[in-house]
């Protein structure tokens, strides 16, 4: 028997990857050198993350909000609803994932200092 590949995502649902990675290391990266501290590249993580956050939530909403249509027999309304997850999760409730771990990125960083 031959294993098929398990798909993570559906659609456009790995642009939470594309969206949160880069903005959380560019705060860090950029924060921690223009202050020089571990605390502050924590910091800039956090902020990243809650930037990506809030980016995520809204294209998520925008992508995946259902599309008015017809029924190709019936010819009845109906609407059609976008896919477009990772992990089985739509995209825009990554955004509070994301703003969650953004919280716990800031608190470990300010606890740490």
């Amino acid at each position: 028997m031959r294993a098929k590949p398990m798909v993570i995502w559906k659609g456009a649902g790995i642009l939470v990857l594309v969206i949160a990675l880069p903005l959380a290391g560019l705060g860090g990266v950029s924060l921690g050198s223009a202050l020089g501290s571990d605390t502050a590249s924590g910091i800039g993580a956090a902020g990243g993350l809650a930037l990506a956050a809030v980016a995520v939530y809204f294209l998520g909403q925008r992508l995946n909000a259902p599309t008015p249509g017809y029924h190709l027999r019936t010819g009845a309304p109906v609407n059609f609803r976008n896919g477009h997850t990772l992990f089985f999760v739509p995209m825009q409730y990554w955004g509070f994932v994301l703003l969650g771990i953004s919280v716990l990125v800031l608190g470990a960083s300010l606890l740490s200092a």
